[in-house]
């Protein structure tokens, strides 16, 4: 008797963490979908925004994205609101993506912003496939990624007030390495955590990873040419 408990136990914590790890990646693929909406609409908000904001369109929006992006961390627990949080920053984030993906376009074509999303595609690929193959803790990664994330962060924002184009290249590398770590540790904590009730918060995680390494490949590959 106590070895079908046993057995019947681990049978329905499997089919709950498989059934975890799908209601995840439902929610990044809306996520997607709803950020390619964004970038369809990118050219019009812009126009929309731009005798409102002016020069400072892009400080605007990115105000917006990081306030939806605490607004739907705080909230990824609270259902309906969670749905609500998560559209908007993913809607915002296609919105600032179309536009790059435009700038890098007409300076270099749109050849990186394909080449820029492919590659994203297979660093996602590539990692997830790591993390579900090897089963292996990646928590190591924690510090790494935290100094890589901080360095992304505060030097995209030194590159952007001061203009300073080849090292807003440095910095796009130091983001291209520091989000792919973040989204093998994101997935192998995806994989080994006991924790369901938030599909929400680590899909908006690795959400997040996707779209900064796609824009800091965007930015290496179409930013010398800009």
């Amino acid at each position: 008797m106590d070895l079908q408990q046993s057995w019947q136990g681990t049978a329905t914590g499997t089919q709950s963490r498989l059934d975890f790890v799908r209601n995840v990646y439902l929610w990044l693929m809306g996520g997607f979908a709803v950020a390619a909406l964004g970038a369809v609409s990118a050219p019009f908000v812009a126009r929309a925004l731009v005798p409102v904001a002016g020069r400072f369109l892009g400080w605007v929006l990115f105000g917006v994205q990081f306030g939806t992006l605490m607004f739907a961390s705080s909230v990824s627990r609270r259902r309906p609101l969670n749905k609500v949080a998560y559209g908007l920053f993913t809607y915002v984030s296609g919105v600032i993506a179309g536009i790059i993906a435009l700038l890098v376009a007409r300076g270099a074509g749109f050849t990186p912003v394909f080449v820029a999303f492919g590659l994203t595609g297979v660093v996602f690929m590539t990692l997830t496939t790591t993390a579900f193959v090897s089963k292996k803790d990646f928590s190591f990664l924690r510090n790494f990624v935290i100094v890589g994330i901080a360095v992304m962060f505060f030097g995209s924002l030194a590159a952007a007030i001061f203009h300073l184009e080849t090292f807003s290249l440095v910095i796009s590398g130091v983001a291209v390495i520091a989000c792919s770590a973040k989204l093998l540790w994101d997935t192998s904590t995806m994989l080994r955590t006991d924790d369901f009730g938030d599909p929400a918060g680590f899909a908006l995680a690795l959400f997040v990873s996707l779209y900064n390494i796609f824009i800091a490949l965007m930015n290496l590959l179409g930013g010398r040419r800009r």
